[in-house]
């Protein structure tokens, strides 16, 4: 049998904050540069590479437009003013996934005839850590 699980009941906190009515996440999208040490001793012309600095990436989501007062247009508006905070994904069997960030962009789709929506991207700075389910 396949094992797997759905992303119903994840949540994304900045800080303190837990970020309410999110439809959907992104990331984190790790990755590490290489670095090109070829010379002209290279084996048979081909690259050599070492790795280099790894990078925490990014996480974007969206989320439905909430102005109620203290609600997610709030939380979102004081995390882009704010410095690094630490970024929690739990998801729904307890995994989480934890690294700081800074909040680089909110944006918003206001489109005539559906839902207006806000789209948030995070840059994770620091070594990440994930939690597997206990």
């Amino acid at each position: 049998m396949s094992d797997g699980i759905h992303g119903h009941g994840t949540t994304l906190a900045i800080g303190a904050a837990t970020i309410g009515n999110i439809t959907s996440i992104s990331g984190p999208s790790q990755a590490r540069d290489s670095i090109d040490i070829s010379t002209m001793d290279s084996s048979a012309k081909w690259r050599e590479f070492i790795p280099g600095m790894l990078d925490a990436g990014e996480v974007t989501f969206d989320v439905n437009y909430d102005a109620t007062a203290g609600e997610t247009a709030d939380d979102l508006q004081a995390a882009i003013d704010d410095d690094p905070a630490d970024i929690t994904i739990t998801l729904p069997d307890t995994s989480t996934f934890v690294c700081s960030g800074v909040v680089t962009g909110v944006g918003f789709a206001i489109p005539f005839d559906d839902k207006v929506t806000q789209s948030v991207t995070i840059k994770l700075t620091g070594a990440p850590t994930f939690t597997d389910v206990a």
